[in-house]
C-alpha cells in the first residue's frame, strides 16, 4: 500500500495537471499561501515553498496524497460536487486538552465551468488556494 502511495505521489509531482482529467481524482496545484494575522488581516506569503506544490485528492474518500499538507487522517466527504455545488471535505482531530479540536477544510469549486477548478484549503489560520483538474 505504501508503495502505491509513493508511486502516486511521484506521478503527481512529475506530470502536469492537464494530464490527469480523471473522474475519480483531482490533481491540484497550490497557487497562493497565506495566513490570518493576529490583527485579522490576511498575510500572503509570495515566496512560500508550498507555491507550485501538487497534491492528489481521491474524490470518493477525500484522501490526499502529497506533501503539501500535514498528514490528514479520517477525511469526511461532505459534498461530492456537481455543476451547482463545491466538492467539500473536512478532517477533525482532537487537540491537546479535553475540549480542543482541529478542523481542516477543503473546498473545490466543481461548479466552475471548464477546467481547472479553483480550491481553498483552510487549516487553523492557514489558507492555501490554487487550481485542480
Amino acid at each position: 500500500m505504501n508503495y502505491l502511495l509513493t508511486l502516486l505521489s511521484i506521478a503527481a509531482i512529475a506530470v502536469p495537471l492537464s494530464a490527469y482529467a480523471d473522474p475519480h481524482y483531482y490533481q491540484c496545484q497550490v497557487m497562493s499561501d497565506a495566513y490570518i494575522k493576529g490583527n485579522g488581516t490576511l498575510e500572503v506569503l509570495p515566496n512560500s515553498p508550498r507555491i507550485g506544490e501538487k497534491f492528489t485528492v481521491i474524490k470518493g474518500t477525500g484522501v490526499i496524497i502529497g506533501d503539501v499538507m500535514d498528514v490528514l487522517n479520517n477525511p469526511k466527504v461532505l459534498a461530492s460536487g456537481d455543476e451547482k455545488n463545491s466538492y467539500k471535505v473536512i478532517w477533525e482531530q482532537k487537540a491537546a486538552g479535553k475540549s480542543g479540536a482541529f478542523v481542516d477544510y477543503l473546498s473545490i469549486n466543481e461548479f466552475v465551468k471548464g477546467k481547472p477548478k479553483p480550491f481553498g484549503f483552510f487549516s487553523g489560520s492557514l489558507l492555501l488556494t490554487g487550481l485542480c483538474e
